[in-house]
This record gives C-alpha cells, structure tokens and sequence, in this order.
C-alpha cells in the first residue's frame, strides 16, 4: 500500500479507506488507486472486517476526479500504449467486485473520478454542503472511465445532463436521484455512517457475501436466467453454516452468533 497518499485503519466492524492528498483535493492518480485496491485486498482478507468505508482526508473534497496537473507521475491521461488496462478502471472494478459491503462517506466535492469511486461502492452516505459533479466536458474531455459504475445507478437521463453539461449534483438533488442513500449535516456524518456499519455488521457475512455476488452475477442476465440463477443458489445458501445458525436463533428466540461460514 502506498502510505504517504492511502490511509486503511480499523474500527471495530469498519475498515476506513482514506484519501490522504487534501492539498490536492485528494484528487486521483495512480499511487491512489493502486493503494485503494491494496487497502481492499487487506481488508476482505480481515476477518473482523465488516464493512468497508471510503473516504476522502478533511472536509473539503472527497476526490477532486483525476489530477490534471501530475502529467507523467502518474496522472489520468499517460497511459503505456502495450498495456490498454487503465488504473481507474481496476480501482472501479475492485471496488465493485469487492465481497464486503463497501460504503462511500462523501465528506466533500466529488467529481470525475471521485463520482465513479461513490457509483462503485454500495452504499454511500453524503454530507449537505458536498457536491457531485463530472465536469470533463469543461476541459475537453468525456468522463471514460466512470461510465460503467455511474451507469449503473443512474438513470441515463439524468446522467446523460450530467456528462454533456457538466453540472455538478447538490447533496438534496444527490439523494433525490438516488445516486446517494442518506443526507447529513457534516457533524452527524460519522455518527449516520455507524449506524450503517452496526446494522451491516449485525447481519449474517455469508448472506451477505453470497447476495452481493448474486446481485453482480445478475446485472447483465435476462429475466428467466436471473431467476433460475436465485432458484439454483438459495438452496445452497441455505446449507452454510450462518443460514443454520440463523434457523436455530430464530426458533430459539435468541441472537444468532454468526460465523461467516
């Protein structure tokens, strides 16, 4: 991990992911992505890890999208022509394949690449003063990379306004498009993020684990293969060890213990 830019600490249930450029507006470059999946990598590996947050360092900016000013060093647009992979797409595609329950703490502005890391995360709880913007046309660009993850949480309409007029989204008009779960005022930020993660982290890992791949595997099947894709897996889920032991807690009437297993 790249520790001078990544920040990954424990919490209890929570691993937090924080973006340590605020100077930069904790804008994304290589050394960023690269530690973010690394960070992950750590964190789904920690079996005390719950849930995972994403963050950005201060309250200014969650991420300022892709540096424009780190040229050779790493930024958005210097790319090895014999390598076509592209180090924001593997950060999107980590976070998306990711087994835990990811969420995005939008403590500031998130443009660019910082929408495509908040559409990559689950869940994503946002404070009121944040804004959330893909801004790219206003340089002459086309937002790429953060297409896919966006595309799957917005309606194309109201993404399409987003790419083509570059006007960020406010925090009211975030939620309203549900392109954000919950609201706050930067003092209660943390305290709505918690919440999450107790609730998250009281629930079976296994069912958890095995939705989110369920949901992932669906996203580009058709109606009758989804649903003999969940007619095949729920039986199976229902012979681990956590569906076991939440059958016995419920009849029982007591909390289940789970294994994760």
């Amino acid at each position: 991990m790249v520790e001078n830019v990544v920040r990954s600490e424990a919490r209890g249930h929570e691993i937090r992911i924080t973006i340590c450029r605020p100077d930069q507006r904790n804008a994304l470059n290589r050394d960023v992505a690269e530690g973010i999946v690394a960070a992950l990598q750590v964190a789904e590996a920690d079996a005390d890890c719950r849930v995972i947050v994403v963050t950005g360092e201060g309250e200014r900016a969650f991420c300022a999208g892709g540096d424009l000013k780190a040229g050779a060093d790493g930024g958005p647009f210097v790319q090895d022509p014999a390598d076509p992979g592209h180090f924001a797409g593997r950060l999107f595609e980590a976070l998306h394949a990711c087994r835990k329950p990811t969420i995005a703490r939008i403590n500031g502005v998130a443009v660019g690449g910082g929408a495509g890391i908040i559409c990559a995360c689950d869940l994503a709880v946002m404070a009121d003063h944040a804004k959330i913007g893909t801004p790219e046309v206003k340089v002459g660009l086309f937002p790429m990379t953060i297409v896919p993850p966006m595309m799957r949480v917005l309606p194309r309409r109201r993404l399409m306004e987003m790419f083509i007029t570059g006007i960020p989204l406010t925090a009211e008009e975030s939620l309203r498009h549900d392109l954000v779960n919950y609201v706050t005022d930067s003092a209660g930020l943390d305290d709505k993020v918690s919440e999450l993660v107790a609730q998250i982290a009281a629930q079976s890992p296994t069912a958890i684990r095995l939705g989110k791949y369920a949901c992932h595997a669906m996203d580009d099947m058709t109606y009758p293969q989804q649903m003999r894709f969940a007619e095949t897996l729920l039986p199976r889920m229902a012979q681990t060890e956590d569906a076991r032991e939440g059958f016995d807690a419920f009849t029982a009437k007591r909390k289940p213990e789970w294994t994760g297993r």
